[in-house]
């Protein structure tokens, strides 16, 4: 199983994030169904690996915060574009210590996920060595760009299906909430 730790984003704000998801010719948006907030990518995970995460998972809890989407603008590799995304606002500190805790989790539950530093955002699109130059006028034009603010109060595991159309999502199991209401 392909399997990655994420935020699922409430309906309102994946609908805000696709009025971002036009205005650019030979991009490959990211389907709204799709879209999240990844905190920890672990690739392929056999069975008894995933019974693994899932009990390290099932013991953290989270308190409720506040999350807002901001932004807009992308990363790159030797001048070119590789993903261009929405950033995040809100109480960064209390995402940071969450992905922190799932990091420690992982590790406890026996698995080496990825190792890049933690950037919080929605990946808008992934592009094809896209040149920055071509990006400059959307990316001024959406920069102003704010969601309404959120609740935090779960965090999901997802399985990442291939498809030749790409990749699809299901979520997995649901974890962390502290807020019974």
């Amino acid at each position: 199983m392909r399997l990655f730790v994420a935020l699922e984003l409430p309906s309102a704000v994946c609908d805000a994030v696709v009025t971002l998801c036009t205005g650019l010719k030979d991009v490959r948006w990211v389907a709204p169904r799709n879209m999240h907030l990844t905190l920890a990518f672990l690739g392929e995970v056999d069975s008894v690996q995933a019974a693994d995460l899932h009990e390290a998972l099932n013991t953290l809890q989270l308190i409720p915060f506040d999350l807002q989407l901001a932004g807009v603008d992308c990363f790159e590799s030797r001048g070119k574009v590789r993903v261009l995304w929405t950033g995040v606002e809100g109480d960064r500190v209390a995402l940071c210590h969450l992905q922190h805790k799932i990091m420690t989790a992982l590790e406890r539950a026996g698995l080496e996920p990825e190792r890049r530093k933690f950037k919080p955002h929605i990946t808008l699109s992934y592009l094809n060595r896209f040149p920055k130059e071509k990006l400059l006028d959307y990316i001024s034009e959406n920069n102003r760009f704010k969601t309404e603010i959120f609740k935090v109060s779960h965090f999901s595991l997802f399985q990442s299906h291939l498809t030749q159309h790409g990749a699809e999502y299901d979520v997995l199991e649901r974890y962390g909430s502290i807020d019974k209401n």
